[in-house]
């Protein structure tokens, strides 16, 4: 009898601990709060102001919300806000994410970049911009990644929101800004300048569409700037569960290598 006793004893015992493993499986998701700019930057996010459109909100958002529904340990929560003013809030840990930041080494101290080898990961990256030169064919303007060459003092073109801009300013060259990079391509095409410095994979995602474009224009090999987007994280969430933090970025580069393509062909005008 001692011993029948003591066996459902331990009956009783093991059911709770299974019942306590459940509750622990079953604990809610940790709330994950991730900032984007309320400056809409196509095709990346779209709209200005403090709401998520409801369709089409961007390439970028749609990756997050993508990674949100896989990673099942947090409960995603998109807000935008003045991008000096998200840095803040991930520096205090107000936000745990904020997405499509470039790489600053002022900004290692702001919150937490993908690394591997003591160095950010650009495997991790978010997207990545590398603008080149694009001519029409019969044209004679190059470059060897810094000066553009052949200009004889006309323009060069560029998108209306770029990373480069800076950079070409620092020789003075005329500058014509169009909205999206068709527009700067057909601009192009119009001989309205000679030259047009532009994102690679924007031009090759509408070369997709519009296969007459390879026969018109010619782009330089040698990169004029090359630029990586990442996640940061902030350093009080790596702190917490870096892990989780590990998990996060892990599942964002497959979605990214998995739906980029696709939302590079919707997004990208």
């Amino acid at each position: 009898m001692a011993q029948l006793s003591l066996l459902r004893k331990f009956g009783i015992l093991a059911g709770c601990g299974l019942l306590a493993l459940s509750t622990i499986s079953q604990a809610a998701p940790l709330r994950f709060l991730v900032g984007y700019p309320t400056t809409s930057h196509p095709p990346y996010y779209l709209d200005d102001g403090t709401d998520i459109p409801t369709n089409n909100p961007g390439y970028s958002v749609e990756i997050m919300q993508a990674l949100g529904k896989k990673v099942k340990e947090v409960k995603f929560q998109l807000v935008r806000c003045e991008f000096n003013d998200c840095l803040q809030q991930i520096k205090s840990g107000k936000l745990d994410g904020l997405f499509n930041v470039p790489y600053r080494e002022e900004w290692l101290f702001t919150g937490k970049y993908p690394f591997t080898k003591a160095k950010v990961d650009p495997r991790q990256k978010l997207y990545r911009e590398e603008y080149a030169l694009y001519r029409v064919k019969d044209t004679r303007v190059s470059t060897d990644g810094g000066q553009i060459y052949g200009l004889k003092g006309k323009s060069v073109i560029l998108t209306q929101i770029n990373a480069v801009e800076d950079k070409l300013k620092e020789y003075d060259y005329p500058l014509i800004h169009k909205a999206t990079t068709t527009e700067a391509l057909q601009t192009l095409l119009q001989r309205e300048a000679p030259a047009a410095v532009l994102i690679v994979n924007h031009v090759e995602a509408l070369a997709r569409k519009h296969a007459e474009l390879a026969e018109f224009i010619s782009r330089a090999m040698e990169p004029i700037y090359t630029e990586d987007y990442y996640l940061m994280l902030s350093r009080q969430f790596y702190a917490k569960k870096p892990w989780l933090a590990e998990k996060i970025w892990e599942e964002q580069t497959l979605i990214v290598n998995e739906l980029g393509a696709m939302l590079e062909e919707k997004y990208i005008q």
